[in-house]
């Protein structure tokens, strides 16, 4: 999204319902513009957002219907408020397809997993049997996911996901992938520089949630008295995740754990802010020499 911007091939303000046309006779949906989704600043709040979780997916029309019956409530506005969203991201990922006339895994592929060389990372389809459609190669090494209890779930390659279109699943990779991937956010690999200038864009923050934290498009800004992470926890049933940087200090840390409900962004933030303070009194301690 963020190269389509810099390229003017869309813009932040646009309204939803130009690229999702089945919108345009919604309710309140019809007031939301991408950019406010990139940001959770839409207010919108599904089923699939919240607990209790649904214990079936959504179809894409059961989706579209969904979100053209959405109103706000509780005096919520469209781009006033943070509301962290996993349906407005499954819309934005529409709003792109539809703009670009492509799957939204053949668009990551084309313009950002291909370029910086991410090997073992996609977004598969996902089989009959809950599985996502993975490569030989790929699938010979996923891993077993269990959930917070430690039973497991289903079997390596389980691909969990509230839809039932493509697109939607987990996404699969590896530590080594996410390690270049922070490395390319960190300027530390020769890659296109429009796609650089696209990564670093993201880093910024857009919308203030509290005095220190500002949400970025889909990075999360976070001031610790000077020293600034950028970061993204996540996870579901099988899995949790966290991948983290100082760009300051070019430090990164990503955390791929096969097992639900972990929290790993408590650990992941402390780590990096114990390792950039380190560092920072490591420079202060040279200079005074």
């Amino acid at each position: 999204m963020a190269q389509a911007v810099q390229q003017g091939e869309l813009a932040f303000d646009d309204p939803v319902i130009i690229y999702v046309t089945e919108l345009q006779r919604g309710n309140d949906i019809r007031r939301v513009t991408i950019g406010q989704l990139a940001v959770h600043t839409s207010g919108l709040l599904l089923p699939p957002d919240h607990p209790p979780w649904p214990t079936q997916g959504y179809t894409l029309a059961e989706f579209i219907r969904m979100l053209g019956d959405w109103k706000l409530n509780d005096g919520r506005e469209p781009g006033r408020q943070h509301i962290y969203t996993h349906a407005g991201y499954v819309l934005l990922q529409l709003a792109l397809e539809r703009r670009f006339d492509l799957p939204i895994a053949e668009l990551l592929d084309r313009r950002v997993i291909r370029p910086l060389g991410l090997d073992s990372t996609t977004v598969p389809l996902r089989g009959a049997d809950g599985r996502a459609e993975l490569a030989p190669v790929l699938m010979s090494r996923a891993v077993q996911g269990y959930d917070g209890n430690g039973k497991s779930v289903g079997q390596p390659g389980d691909q969990q996901t509230f839809y039932d279109f493509s697109g939607t699943g987990q996404m699969f990779s590896s530590a080594r992938d996410l390690a270049t991937f922070l490395a390319a956010n960190l300027g530390e690999l020769r890659i296109d520089p429009p796609l650089q200038e696209a990564m670093q864009s993201t880093h910024r923050g857009i919308f203030r949630i509290d005095p220190r934290t500002m949400q970025g498009m889909a990075w999360e800004v976070i001031d610790h008295d000077g020293i600034v992470v950028v970061d993204k926890p996540g996870g579901i049933v099988n899995s949790s995740t966290y991948i983290g940087m100082v760009p300051g200090q070019k430090l990164g840390l990503a955390l791929l754990i096969n097992r639900g409900n972990q929290y790993p962004y408590e650990f992941g933030r402390k780590f990096l802010l114990e390792l950039a303070r380190d560092h920072r009194n490591q420079d202060l301690a040279k200079s005074a020499q």
